[in-house]
């Protein structure tokens, strides 16, 4: 069975524990992926990621990092739509009940703190769901 998958070409330029670190160049081939408008990798124009190689890479190698599709959107939804809604949600319903935009404004920007926090606290859960894999470029490609 075939997955959609991200890909961008990239060189490795060390390694990390089992990590392959690897500079990719964000080129307009963000524009054909579906969240290339709130995607901050998008205005990157250079950007190192650790990937798991799933063949033998050395250090200069030129290698394409492929990620699964569906986890591009899962990425923008912990980082942008639920702080966008719990910040729309908090906002509105502040200024409801208290009449003060100030206030609704202030708790707002506060309870995006822990989530944010949360997320920081999780990084280890994200290390593990978000995986790239790297496969060295073969010339007859």
């Amino acid at each position: 069975m075939s997955h959609n998958k991200i890909k961008h070409e990239g060189v490795v330029i060390d390694f990390k524990e089992e990590y392959a670190l690897v500079k990719i160049m964000v080129l307009s081939a963000c524009a054909k992926c579906h969240a290339n408008g709130i995607c901050s990798a998008a205005d990157m124009s250079e950007k190192v990621v650790e990937t798991i190689p799933v063949e033998k890479v050395e250090v200069g190698d030129k290698v394409v990092v492929e990620m699964e599709e569906k986890l591009g959107f899962k990425a923008v939804v912990f980082s942008f739509l639920i702080p966008f809604f719990m910040l729309m949600i908090t906002v509105f319903s502040v200024n409801y009940f208290s009449g003060s935009e100030i206030v609704a404004a202030f708790c707002g920007l506060g309870v995006l703190v822990p989530y944010y926090f949360g997320i920081y606290l999780l990084k280890g859960y994200f290390r593990r769901s978000f995986i790239f894999n790297c496969r060295k470029i073969n010339i007859s490609e």
